[in-house]
């Protein structure tokens, strides 16, 4: 069985970044890296990434793994954690899905979440494209088209305005059961935002370029782009281990990421279900990692 200091569970741009700052405090450390797509994998490349603008998520992941594997204190094993059994005090066992064991004295937990998409046909062939989840990631490259925002949560009316920075013609696909208080109705139409709602069947366009969406009524509405924010659930290993969540269903976690569970961390979007993006994620697990040797060392 090997043993390590720590282990990380996911290998994104949170478990490398956590990889990277642990090797650079000499902590040897395994990381499961799961041979499954990312959910980001189907982005073209990051918008507003420091230093490596637009790179792609197999590009960053095969950079990280690069630069983290000079330092020589990390294992990458390509495979999914499916248990994970003991405590701080004794250590923790990690079981792979291969069968590979492993024991750390910490582990942090960067494995994302798991987006539930709704039934809308073709979604699949536009998702990452011409219909994306963060406009500062990708509105850059859609901007001064038609856009169209899927509405499945109250706080996203609240911001609303924010997608006139990319678009002057903005429709809101409200979904039902959502209520618009009039005045907030009011205020967006003096914007010159149209609220729509029609239920969205399905999407036409050619390759992964957007056309119009298809409404549940048979009308075809032009739009070159939409925002959807997936609801999302945790993955099957932490709701396997119980971790705490809060109401949103997001992995709880003190500012030094650390979970309720001692000797456990957490980091990127399984702590957090607003702006999720690369850079935050990156934010997260160097500092989640400095936490960890902070009470290694303790």
């Amino acid at each position: 069985m090997a043993e390590f200091s720590a282990a990380i569970i996911g290998a994104g741009p949170a478990g490398l970044a956590a990889a990277l700052t642990l090797s650079r405090a000499l902590q040897a450390t395994i990381v499961f890296d799961s041979p499954r797509s990312p959910r980001n994998s189907a982005s073209p490349g990051f918008g507003g990434l420091l230093g490596r603008e637009l790179a792609s998520a197999k590009d960053l992941h095969a950079i990280g793994r690069e630069e983290i594997d000079r330092y020589g204190f990390v294992r990458f094993h390509a495979g999914d954690a499916v248990q994970v059994e003991g405590n701080f005090n004794h250590g923790f066992t990690i079981v792979a899905s291969d069968g590979m064991t492993a024991t750390a004295g910490c582990i942090l937990l960067a494995c994302g979440m798991v987006d539930l998409f709704p039934e809308i046909r073709r979604l699949a062939d536009f998702w990452g494209t011409s219909v994306i989840n963060c406009p500062f990631c990708h509105g850059f490259e859609l901007r001064e088209r038609p856009w169209g925002v899927v509405v499945n949560r109250a706080e996203m009316l609240e911001v609303a305005e924010i997608y006139l920075q990319w678009t002057d013609d903005l429709i809101l696909f409200v979904e039902a059961g959502l209520n618009v208080p009039p005045g907030r109705e009011a205020k967006l139409a003096s914007k010159g935002v149209r609220i729509d709602r029609r239920g969205i069947r399905r999407l036409l366009g050619d390759g992964s370029e957007l056309h119009a969406v298809g409404m549940e009524d048979g009308a075809v509405i032009e739009r070159q782009a939409l925002v959807l924010w997936p609801f999302q659930s945790q993955t099957g290993l932490i709701k396997a281990m119980g971790v705490p969540l809060n109401d949103a269903g997001c992995v709880i976690v003190d500012d030094g990421f650390r979970t309720q569970s001692p000797g456990i961390y957490a980091a990127g979007d399984l702590i957090y279900s607003g702006h999720q993006n690369v850079n935050t994620a990156i934010h997260m697990g160097a500092m989640a990692a400095s936490a960890m040797v902070l009470d290694l060392s303790t």
